[in-house]
């Protein structure tokens, strides 16, 4: 049994072919863009996540670093301070004199080991029972401000300058020599009047 083809057989030319194969191309170059700014974004969101842990850390930092100052500058002035008891290990040993407020600036003196440069306690970052999130705990440097008292004299009693500094997850933690951190660190800055 024999089949017939009814009409005419044209010749096929392979133009289907052609144009699939280029729509095969576009749909790759798209979805290969795709997956790229995916990954980017993805990158960024990462960066923003390790900047925000540095900047909670740096927070943490100054405001531990205010409360300390303050309880420091009460009760060494024989006054009583504030109840509760605000616990801190920081003394009056950790804050500069007067004149060098502006040592903030210098990294040597943050990547040094020296006594003016308050390292919180690690257990203050990272919760017991929690995950261990920061491997370096933030720092705080604090310093006198000389301020002039409206007789005209100087005085170094009531102003201070706290400069803090975070550093995110991914930063290690610090060798004896305190090498230079690297990763994400977030500075941040308050001056306080005690009255």
């Amino acid at each position: 049994m024999k089949m017939r083809v009814l009409g005419n057989r044209k010749k096929q030319s392979g133009l289907v072919l052609i144009v699939a194969i280029v729509l095969l191309a576009i749909v790759s170059v798209l979805a290969a863009f795709t997956t790229r700014n995916a990954a980017s974004t993805e990158a960024v969101s990462g960066n923003v996540r390790l900047t925000e842990l540095a900047t909670q850390a740096a927070e943490l930092a100054l405001r531990h670093c205010e409360q300390s100052v303050a309880r420091v500058i009460t009760e060494a002035a024989g006054g009583t301070p504030p109840s509760p008891l605000y616990p801190t290990d920081f003394t009056e040993a950790h804050i500069l004199p007067a004149g060098s407020e502006s040592n903030w600036e210098s990294p040597g003196v943050w990547d040094s080991v020296t006594p003016h440069v308050y390292v919180l306690p690690l257990a203050k970052m990272n919760q017991p029972g929690l995950t261990v999130t920061y491997k370096r705990p933030p720092e705080c440097m604090v310093a006198r401000v000389p301020t002039q008292l409206a007789s005209g004299a100087m005085s170094t009693q009531t102003l201070f300058v706290i400069t803090a500094r975070g550093f995110g997850p991914e930063v290690p933690a610090a060798d004896l020599v305190r090498s230079r951190p690297v990763g994400s660190e977030v500075w941040l800055q308050s001056h306080i009047e005690l009255q």
